[in-house]
């Protein structure tokens, strides 16, 4: 049984010209003790779906259709106060840019602090420092630096104490949003390094947010690819990065940097995406898409599934792109 699932969900942001499609028609199941990567350019639709598992959405932000299924509830349906209760103790998010997430006037151990005296306001003051202090050793920062202000930490420092309050109150799902973007190489794999041990530990629920297919194929065993507010492929990690199906995907797959020549840069050359004000049911891949035909245009593109665990949305998928 699935931990969090994901139905048919469709999010659209209300703005002068119109409803602008954000995300459209996910699904994706996420079990526990198998991290799920979410993965694609962006603007593709990511962040908007951490955002909304989170309760997080902005005020011109709605969803639209769809389900979010947890514990037999339906999260989409939850009032403001209902999601009170849930975000932080049941979900929980690593946000990304840790240099501007936490409060510079603040000890950093009170900031962790913050979040389980809300949810339990009634621990003992002795249980309550030594989870926090128990939080400062899963991330591996000393405890003498517990009382330190934000500025006297290093960026590395503070993307661990991001995740120390995420784990604060031993949630069951984490929605990690590319929490090691603005990371130099060494202190990312770091990160990444201590995301893994963790989850391992805790069996907590990872949804990870990332543009970097590298990142994400180290970390996660299933993964989601998305475009222009829609999952094109999933599968697990072996079936999407050793088998892709979708042009999307195979391009993605194909972009790097040559250090053979330094002249050779293959890159996709990708045009502007599908206008996602229009309700247009054309694919949305099909201008940059290079095996784009004429059924591709006439027809909105279906799952085809190509193993239990394995499908790709493409209308074209069948005749052996």
């Amino acid at each position: 049984m699935a931990l969090l699932s994901v139905k048919n969900l469709s999010i659209g942001y209300q703005t002068a010209r119109g409803n602008f499609r954000a995300v459209d028609n996910v699904s994706f199941d996420l079990h526990q003790g198998r991290p799920l990567g979410l993965v694609g350019e962006s603007g593709c639709g990511k962040t908007t779906i951490g955002m909304a598992l989170m309760g997080l959405l902005p005020e011109n932000g709605r969803i639209t259709s769809g389900e979010i299924q947890f514990q037999d509830r339906n999260l989409a349906a939850c009032s403001p106060g209902e999601w009170n209760s849930v975000r932080g103790r049941d979900i929980a998010m690593i946000f990304q840019a840790a240099m501007n997430a936490l409060n510079p006037v603040f000890r950093v151990d009170d900031q962790v602090r913050e979040a389980i005296v809300a949810h339990f306001p009634d621990m003992p003051p002795k249980e309550l420092e030594a989870r926090v202090a128990e939080l400062f050793d899963i991330v591996k920062i000393p405890r003498s630096r517990m009382r330190d202000y934000p500025h006297q930490y290093s960026g590395g420092m503070k993307q661990r104490v991001i995740i120390a309050m995420a784990l604060a109150c031993n949630p069951k799902v984490v929605v990690a949003d590319e929490p090691t973007t603005a990371l130099d190489v060494i202190v990312q794999d770091q990160i990444l390094t201590e995301l893994r041990s963790i989850q391992a530990k805790t069996h907590t629920g990872l949804v990870f947010i990332s543009h970097d297919m590298a990142v994400v194929s180290s970390l996660c065993e299933d993964i989601c690819v998305m475009y222009a507010g829609q999952i094109v492929e999933a599968g697990t990690r072996e079936e999407v990065f050793c088998k892709p199906f979708h042009p999307y995907t195979r391009t993605l797959l194909g972009s790097y940097l040559s250090l053979d020549n330094q002249h050779e840069i293959r890159a996709p050359r990708m045009g502007d995406g599908p206008d996602l004000f229009s309700e247009n049911k054309s694919c949305r891949f099909i201008t940059n898409c290079p095996a784009a035909a004429t059924v591709c245009q006439e027809h909105s593109p279906q799952w085809v599934q190509l193993s239990p665990t394995h499908r790709v949305l493409c209308c074209k998928i069948q005749g052996g792109i």
